[in-house]
């Protein structure tokens, strides 16, 4: 028995060795490491509005107008800044009061006021993306810029706008400028800042604008309110550059464009009238150039500058389709008038009035003869098909003792549409990382499409009230900015 107790016993200690003992258990973690390819995210704090202050308002007493006058200026430019949801994009309100002093050259009496000068802007800063790949900081209004500034001086002794010193003879309370500018912005430091631009600029005075085609400002100071916290700088690797391809675009051009349209042979010009008494001869002399139907072929679109506005969308890498606007409006100066023949000699009294309209819409195709539009050097075909419009209008007005009048004594509106068939290029110079902006100028040649297969020949049918005038080419050339976006 006592044999059998033992066998039992041990047998029971064997089988409780074989059980785990689950009062201990170890646990581990496995910690994963990231690819050494990644690149750490590169974060810039975005300042989304700005406050300046300007200290170099200043002017010494100096001959500012060339003429003997004597100006002088000491103020500060005080101007906020805010960025729109599009950071690329900003507006700007800027007030500069001054102590100013003018002396005209005829007298030597000096009095000081409070002038006050105003401007609200728009700016689109272009080469943001440029700059972050160059790792250098563009959240703090770093950048380089086109605007498109409004600036005014007020009160009536007020004698400055932001690109232009003027009398003020007048006493106008209000003389305004308008500006189309390029420029910079950088900080210096953590407070300090320089903001410096230039472009072309029009007063806005009564009358005939006064245009100025190189103006600019400066503007050195410190920035006030908190500061964005500093930026170390890191170059982009190539792996986080991404290629986008634009999507519409949209530009704005100004030159000269010209068509030619045909108009009525049939003269609407009564003959020439003269008329004598024992002290003078009248003679009505009409506009010679149109005495078989205006023109024939009118020339159609301006002796100055028009604006050409146009919209288009890539229907593929290369291919836009683009629609545009031009609109022309001239007063001839052609017309005579009447002529007085007098013992004491001959003068004219213009009484006529000759005013020309044109209307045209541009549907061309444009096709990218450079094959990257990321390429800053850009040239494109284009070629279409353009409706033109136009009227002419003139009025003659009676005269009474040698003194126009507002009768009416004669006149006449011709209207006529043409369709021109155009053809040109395009060569354009492209700003910023995804090339948004274009400086562009373009030349295009056009022909009316009645005279493309008659060769010049004067073949029409008899008692046609049209007439041909041989087989000719106009055109026009431009110069403007066009914007690249929606990209995909």
């Amino acid at each position: 028995m006592l044999w059998a107790g033992l066998l039992l016993g041990s047998s029971i200690g064997a089988l409780a060795q074989t059980v785990p003992d689950t009062t201990r258990l170890h646990y581990g973690e496995e910690v994963a490491t990231p690819p050494l390819t990644t690149a750490p995210l590169r974060v810039q704090e975005e300042q989304r509005s700005l406050w300046k202050l300007g200290l170099n308002n200043l002017q010494p007493n100096t001959n500012a107008l060339g003429d003997g006058t004597r100006y002088t200026r000491y103020g500060l430019h005080l101007a906020y800044e805010h960025k729109l949801r599009d950071p690329a994009w900003s507006v700007l309100g800027e007030i500069s009061p001054a102590i100013s002093s003018f002396r005209p050259e005829a007298t030597t009496k000096t009095r000081q006021r409070l002038d006050l000068q105003v401007q609200a802007a728009g700016r689109y800063y272009y080469n943001r993306e440029r700059r972050l790949l160059l790792g250098k900081n563009v959240g703090n209004f770093s950048a380089n810029y086109f605007s498109l500034a409004l600036n005014a001086g007020l009160g009536q002794e007020s004698r400055e706008t932001a690109h232009f010193l003027y009398r003020n003879s007048g006493r106008r309370f209000a003389t305004a400028d308008v500006a189309l500018l390029y420029g910079l912005q950088r900080r210096l430091g953590r407070r300090g800042f320089v903001d410096v631009n230039t472009g072309v600029a029009t007063l806005l005075l009564a009358g005939k604008p006064m245009v100025s085609y190189l103006v600019g400002t400066t503007r050195i100071g410190l920035t006030l309110g908190p500061q964005p916290a500093p930026y170390h700088k890191r170059l982009a690797p190539a792996s986080e550059i991404v290629t986008l391809r634009p999507r519409f675009f949209a530009g704005a051009e100004i030159g000269g464009y010209f068509y030619h349209v045909r108009y009525s042979r049939q003269t609407p010009y009564p003959a020439a009238v003269v008329k004598t008494s024992p002290t003078e001869t009248q003679t009505t002399t009409y506009p010679t150039s149109y005495r078989d139907g205006y023109g024939v072929y009118a020339q159609y679109v301006s002796a100055g500058p028009i604006p050409y506005v146009y919209a288009g969308y890539y229907l593929a890498p290369r291919l836009a389709l683009q629609l545009g606007f031009q609109y022309g409006e001239t007063f001839n100066e052609e017309p005579v008038g009447t002529v007085f023949d007098t013992p004491e000699g001959t003068f004219s009294v213009p009484n006529h009035t000759l005013k020309e309209r044109g209307l045209a819409l541009p549907v061309l195709l444009r096709y990218s003869l450079t094959p990257s539009f990321l390429r800053r050097m850009q040239f494109d075909a284009v070629g279409g098909l353009v409706p033109v419009w136009s009227s002419v209008t003139f009025r003659e007005y009676a005269i009474v003792n040698r003194q126009v009048t507002t009768q009416k004594t004669f006149g006449f509106q011709r209207r006529a549409f043409g369709l021109h068939a155009a053809l040109g290029v395009d060569a354009s110079y492209a700003f910023g990382r995804r090339r948004r902006v274009q400086a562009v100028t373009e030349i295009i040649m056009n022909k009316d499409m009645r005279t493309i297969f008659q060769k010049g020949k004067n073949d029409l049918q008899a008692g046609s009230p049209y007439v041909e005038s041989g087989s000719f080419m106009a055109g026009g050339l431009t110069l403007g900015l066009r914007y690249r976006f929606g990209y995909r």
